[in-house]
């Protein structure tokens, strides 16, 4: 009896109902090596990315080769500064002679030197880096009549540098009050009392005694500013160098003495500046010569407030 042959399944018939999927390659085995090609592939470039990350970060980390060294450098540094700067270590190290001042700086020095500078803010080489206090000294050096400013700064590891801004001297005034020269720069302030041996080959500026209020006294010390700057620039009939004394009279007017000829020069009260320049041109024309002799030697005094944009000058009598 022949063998009775078995009925397809129930799942079997429903699945052979579907649309059959027919690959492009069948019957090669293409389409299952294409996938595995493009798997391989992609696995390459991942590879290939990876790698060249890895080189661009070692090649970046080749050029630069000292920054992890100098971070470490600095961390050190900035922790030992810390730790140095605390009171119990400072007092630990104070005394170690490594930490002793071998060299200080001065610079700036013009009226002043730099032993004279060292001896006021008491700076020596017996000092210790880790215990000196720079904005101490700095305060110290301002206390000096002739330094504006300074700056003190460390220089490790065993230098301090000491710069200072000097006060300049424009003229010297003189107050009866006080019985002293005393130096003025060019902004009219009053710094420093002359002393023994010092610089004194400046004009002088007198008469504010007069003056009860000082806003009087300012008012005045400008004006005779304001005339010595424009003497500063130096034109040659009439150059700071040839400035004696500005004095003030009772009333508040200006009179000028010159250093080689000392009669004096009526400016008044106001029009300073145009008056200035008014006398440059009179004074060029008395330093002529004259049969030998310049015109100037003769003359008793200049008035330039004597009419407006006219100046006397009056000639001494013969005899």
């Amino acid at each position: 009896m022949a063998a009775r042959e078995k009925s397809p399944s129930t799942f079997a018939r429903r699945f052979a109902k579907q649309p059959r999927y027919k690959s492009n390659h069948q019957g090669t085995g293409l389409g299952k090596t294409s996938l595995l090609n493009k798997w391989r592939r992609k696995r390459e470039e991942r590879k290939q990315q990876k790698k060249t990350r890895i080189t661009a970060w070692n090649k970046e980390k080749s050029q630069n080769p000292h920054i992890k060294g100098i971070l470490l450098l600095g961390v050190v540094l900035s922790g030992f500064y810390m730790l140095v700067t605390t009171a119990p270590l400072q007092k630990l190290y104070g005394n170690v002679q490594y930490f002793r001042i071998q060299e200080i700086e001065v610079s700036g020095c013009a009226a002043t030197n730099p032993v004279s500078l060292r001896k006021f803010a008491n700076i020596s080489y017996e000092m210790n880096m880790l215990t000196i206090d720079p904005q101490e000294i700095q305060n110290r050096l301002e206390e000096h009549p002739w330094i504006k400013t300074a700056k003190v700064t460390r220089i490790w590891p065993d230098a301090i540098s000491v710069k200072v801004n000097e006060y300049r001297a424009q003229a010297l005034i003189v107050q009866e009050g006080k019985g002293e020269f005393e130096y003025l720069d060019r902004t009219g302030n009053v710094f420093a009392a002359v002393s023994p041996g010092q610089e004194m080959d400046f004009p002088v500026i007198t008469g504010l005694d007069t003056f009860a209020t000082d806003t009087e006294k300012k008012d005045l010390l400008r004006t005779a500013i304001s005339f010595l700057q424009l003497a500063g620039r130096n034109n040659p009939n009439l150059p700071t160098q040839n400035v004696s004394e500005i004095h003030f009279s009772s009333e508040g007017e200006l009179i000028l003495y010159l250093v080689e000829h000392p009669f004096p020069i009526y400016f008044g009260k106001e029009g300073i500046k145009r008056k200035y320049y008014q006398l440059r041109k009179v004074l060029e024309v008395l330093y002529r010569k004259k049969k030998g002799n310049a015109i100037i030697d003769n003359v008793a005094y200049i008035r330039m407030d004597y009419q407006k944009n006219k100046v006397l000058v009056a000639q001494r009598q013969a005899g």
